[in-house]
């Protein structure tokens, strides 16, 4: 999005009125009183979130739709259409496919928004991301593979809106993020190298590198027709991409807006003067000095429902047997959709309340399925294109409509033009795109605080890998690197100790939960050892407690009292104290807690005492293997 970061806050000087979503709550728009929400069954909840206008949110807004809102989200619709075009022709390339499986999927992906989508600045359609994945996962293998993986990747997307799963995409870090979306764009610009250079196709499975190696190999062998086409293509590009900063908006404001869409329509004019150019030449005796996209099929395919097998060389091959060759595709695609879906739908309904995630998901969910059911590839929201679509003044979703009918023109009536579209200038406008996916910069920041050096090892991790072994496997290792920082926390808790005049108090910084149990065992009985003084277990900044923890505690306390000392515990909520067996002791320092000892058992000092006089002699071995035994 950086290259409408300037136009964007030119405009938000007089922002469009907003048609506000349907939110839960009273009529006047305040939240619910919590005693009416809790006193409310889950039945109740049920049928409230199931209603029409909670799940289909045009119902809401359609009513209060005027002749202003229908001419702002018209000029908003035709020029995202006209961005969105260029770009799914483009998109399909890098997924390997026909032409027109992007359009399908910007066609699908637009219409089913209208009816099911809360943020009236989301374009959904297909992505690069989409894209990349779509090849990682499908290349070499039949088109019934990339229509079970849009209808798979649709119905886990559902599931997650339907149980409210959305929260798992907190597990990426924005360093994750970042990582892995720079790692794609350059994926996305050497693959597209050889198209920008005229190169034959040359299969390289050796990723990012290998590829650039192989296009650096056959520079020789360089097509000086469609080198030449793509290089001015992205010069024409990135020139009318920063083409509205020669009149700022104070100085002439409407010749400002006037270059404004001219730069947001750069790729459809490029794409547009390529394609004449093809056209023409192709009727002078030498021909067309560069190669074309070739024949795209017209129309919109019928409905067909695609839990259906595939048949290729001979063999059947089943659904079910294509889902299982789909493998962590089915999981990491959707995955990477949400991610991005919901990051925009914050990021531009930012100033008008908070997202209702679950239903973005539904609606994601919705578009992939419907969708593939006529054909359409993976898709999820755009970056780029919801920026044009905030910066047209778009006033609801119902914009998606009319890209979705410029689409559908385009399907019914140039696709016999789209033979002609240069792929040189397809690749130039990819390369142009993908560029400012580039987050280099963030690398700079990661070693300083407030940011830690994990988030750079989580960065290089998911970077790397990326382009050695594929953005999905370098997803998963940045995860999990991303997540030993976190996890470090809890496997060794700090703990702070200070010193009173009658105990010695500790006090941990986390919650207690199982990882962290031998890490403040350890602390609690050295300082046990060491000060002969109660000890003090603060838990005022106790968050958690597990089953693991609260046994552990009680297992500590009789440790520390054979040592001869006691602990006890400070701040415990109320809810805690039953559940830990406390009794408040009248000892100093007040207000602390000891635990409730069953009546009839013995401390734990005389139970080793007894032990060590000839007792059962279980006492030792059954206190090393974690359990209490009261004698």
């Amino acid at each position: 999005m950086a290259e409408e970061a300037e136009e964007l806050r030119a405009l938000r000087e007089q922002p469009a009125p907003r048609i506000v979503p349907f939110q839960d709550g009273d009529k006047d728009g305040s939240s619910p009183d919590p005693s009416t929400k809790s006193s409310s069954t889950w039945k109740q909840q049920l049928l409230a979130g199931c209603s029409p206008t909670k799940r289909l949110p045009i119902l809401s807004w359609i009513r209060r739709y005027e002749v202003e809102d229908a001419l702002s989200d018209l000029i908003a619709g035709v020029t995202l259409g006209l961005t969105m075009i260029p770009q799914s022709i483009a998109y399909a390339t890098i997924a390997g496919l026909p032409s027109q499986y992007g359009l399908y999927a910007a066609f699908m992906g637009s219409l089913v928004y209208v009816f099911c989508g809360t943020v009236r600045e989301v374009s959904i359609g297909p992505t690069s991301l989409m894209s990349l994945l779509t090849l990682q996962y499908t290349a070499g293998r039949p088109l019934q593979y990339v229509i079970v993986l849009a209808f798979t990747s649709g119905l886990v997307e559902l599931a997650m809106g339907i149980f409210r799963l959305g929260f798992l995409v907190c597990l990426i870090s924005v360093p994750v993020t970042s990582a892995f979306t720079s790692a794609t764009a350059l994926i996305i610009i050497g693959a597209q190298l050889g198209n920008l250079l005229g190169l034959p196709r040359a299969s390289t499975d050796g990723g990012f590198f290998a590829t650039v190696w192989s296009v650096l190999h056959r520079l020789p062998d360089t097509a000086p027709g469609d080198a030449t086409l793509g290089i001015g293509c992205m010069v024409i590009l990135i020139a009318l991409q920063y083409l509205p900063r020669l009149v700022p908006a104070g100085r002439n404001r409407r010749l400002h807006r006037i270059l404004w869409y001219v730069s947001l329509a750069r790729n459809a004019l490029v794409v547009l003067l390529a394609t004449l150019l093809a056209h023409h030449l192709s009727d002078t005796p030498g021909g067309v000095p560069f190669r074309l996209s070739g024949r795209v099929e017209p129309g919109i395919p019928t409905f067909e429902w695609p839990v259906q097998g595939v048949t290729a060389n001979g063999t059947t091959t089943t659904f079910l047997e294509i889902t299982a060759e789909l493998g962590s595709g089915l999981l990491l695609v959707p995955l990477v959709a949400v991610l991005a879906n919901v990051a925009i739908a914050k990021a531009f309904a930012a100033d008008g309340g908070a997202v209702d995630a679950t239903q973005e998901l539904i609606a994601l969910g919705l578009c992939n399925v419907i969708g593939a059911c006529f054909r359409a590839m993976p898709t999820t929201g755009a970056f780029t294109r919801s920026a044009v679509s905030h910066a047209s003044g778009v006033r609801t979703p119902l914009s998606g409509l009319y890209s979705a009918l410029l689409t559908l023109l385009a399907l019914g009536v140039l696709t016999p033009y789209f033979y002609y579209i240069p792929r040189a200038t397809l690749a130039a406008v990819l390369i142009v795109a993908v560029a400012s996916m580039l987050d280099l910069a963030l690398v700079r920041r990661l070693p300083r605080s407030p940011a830690s050096l994990a988030d750079l090892l989580a960065w290089t991790v998911c970077f790397a890998v990326c382009l050695v072994r594929g953005v999905e496997v370098g997803l998963l290792c940045g995860m999990a690197v991303s997540l030993l920082e976190p996890l470090r926390h809890w496997v060794w808790p700090r703990a702070h100790c200070t010193t009173n005049p009658s105990h010695r108090l500790i006090r941990p910084h986390l919650g207690l939960l199982y990882p962290g149990v031998d890490r403040l065992r350890a602390v609690v009985l050295a300082e046990a050892r060491a000060h002969r003084a109660p000890i003090v277990l603060d838990c005022a900044q106790f968050v958690a407690l597990d089953y693991s923890a609260v046994r552990a505690l009680r297992e500590l306390a009789d440790e520390v009292e054979r040592l001869g000392g006691t602990l006890r515990l400070a701040n415990v909520r109320a809810t805690w104290q039953q559940a830990l067996q406390l009794h408040e002791t009248t000892d100093h320092p007040a207000g602390t807690w000891v635990f409730r000892r069953p009546e009839g058992s013995a401390p734990p000092v005389v139970a080793q005492q007894a032990a060590g006089e000839g007792g059962t002699g279980m006492m030792h071995d059954c206190i090393g293997l974690g359990w209490i035994v009261y004698v």
